[in-house]
């Protein structure tokens, strides 16, 4: 259904269309406030979750180097979470007391779920944050996959009308790039020895409809008017198209096959 727009919603798209941009202290449209308020919720709490979700490899890792490099990504994840809260309470909100009462940490039990769009708790994270990572190929898809995708969307925010997360992302861009540089250089590894690369192309194929779907739906009431807030650049539709594409090309260099995914298939 199409989200109704009044006067006032429509003059203020026009005014961001034309350059208007809201900082730290600066009262915020209703409008405005409720999405920009979704879209940080939803990052801090996938933050925070995917530290949880990470750390149990910090001792798991296959080496002393790679423990390292898992404990960098958890500490990676962990402060983007803490400067999107910091964001967050500086907009009036408790967030401590909205961890507290969270169960952050909950990860499902069956290894071969696929749950689509549903969210199963009271938090705000991507639903992929529901997943096990249960082997270290799981470990690497994550940086491979997911941080690839966290990096399209997080492009957008660094065009945002609202400068607090424009400037908090500049920084938590450039380190999820180096997580998925570790996907890929790992990917590349795991691809080389047949019996890893079989196990590989398996968990790929349970992996790739949770992450097409971390995107959301392609048509929705929020979809557009995300755009036209200037809060995200493109629609989930254009930023998974263009997720694909990067992927694509990455999948064919190591012989990787790329599942077919039809969203049809998710939505209730």
């Amino acid at each position: 259904m199409a989200l109704e727009l009044t006067a006032e919603d429509k003059k203020l798209i026009e005014e961001i269309k034309n350059g208007r941009t809201f900082d730290k202290g600066d009262d915020l449209p209703p409008i405005y406030r409720k999405h920009l308020m979704n879209l940080l919720w939803m990052q801090g709490d996938s933050e925070y979750s995917g530290a949880l979700g990470y750390m149990p490899w910090i001792e798991k890792a296959p080496d002393v180097k790679e423990k390292v490099l898992v404990a960098q990504i958890v500490k990676d994840e962990m402060r983007h979470a803490s400067v999107i809260y910091k964001m967050l309470k500086d907009l009036g909100e408790d967030t401590e007391a909205h961890i507290e009462k969270s169960d952050l940490g909950y990860k499902l039990e069956d290894d071969l779920a696929q749950i689509g769009f549903q969210r199963l708790k009271e938090d705000f994270r991507v639903n992929i944050f529901y997943y096990n990572i249960k082997y270290w190929t799981d470990f690497i898809l994550f940086n491979f996959l997911m941080d690839r995708a966290a990096g399209h969307q997080l492009e957008d925010t660094l065009h945002s009308s609202y400068l607090p997360w424009k400037k908090g992302i500049e920084g938590i861009y450039k380190e999820e790039v180096m997580h998925l540089t570790h996907g890929d250089k790992w990917v590349k590894i795991l691809a080389k020895d047949p019996k890893d690369k079989e196990f590989l192309q398996e968990r790929l194929n349970l992996w790739w409809p949770r992450v097409m779907n971390v995107f959301g739906k392609s048509k929705g009431g929020a979809n557009n008017i995300y755009v036209q807030l200037g809060l995200k650049k493109r629609t989930n539709e254009e930023v998974r198209k263009d997720f694909v594409e990067d992927i694509q090309k990455l999948c064919d260099e190591v012989g990787l096959v790329i599942p077919e995914w039809n969203e049809s298939e998710y939505l209730q």
